[in-house]
């Protein structure tokens, strides 16, 4: 299928706004031509005629400049992520899982420690003995290279 007669997204009007915003900033365009322009790219369905919106505004070089050394004039930005997904792209970190992992079993270890010794103070031994020995088992994890 053509360009041209794919369907635009709310993005992709965004995108055309932005430009005609900054097309009124630089005197390209008056108020009342910018504001018929947004109208016109709110109901747009197909990039076609998002297209036409913007075809009188391309950036020239300035008069004396050669064609030749043209570069973009501005690169268009992606769209932003979600919420949900800025999040999972931050979490993705695979340190970060691992930590985790630690951080919810010392919890709890720590949890259940407090409830057996509200039952029973003299267990408070046996508990410092099994914490010493998860410590001494994560000491020879981390040497070992398991995280």
């Amino acid at each position: 299928m053509d360009r041209d007669q794919m369907r635009a997204s709310e993005s992709d009007r965004q995108v055309v706004m932005e430009r005609l915003r900054e097309a009124v900033e630089e005197g390209r365009l008056d108020v009342a031509e910018y504001q018929e322009r947004v109208d016109a790219a709110m109901q747009a369905k197909v990039y076609s005629e998002l297209d036409i919106l913007l075809s009188d505004l391309q950036k020239l070089p300035p008069p004396g400049f050669s064609a030749a050394g043209l570069e973009p004039t501005a690169v268009m930005p992606g769209a932003p992520l979600s919420k949900v997904n800025q999040q999972l792209r931050d979490s993705a970190g695979e340190g970060s899982r691992k930590w985790k992992v630690v951080g919810v079993s010392v919890a709890i270890a720590v949890a259940l420690a407090l409830i057996l010794i509200a039952i029973n103070p003299e267990i408070f031994l046996y508990i410092a003995i099994g914490v010493l020995v998860i410590l001494v088992l994560f000491v020879v994890a981390a040497v070992s290279g398991l995280f």
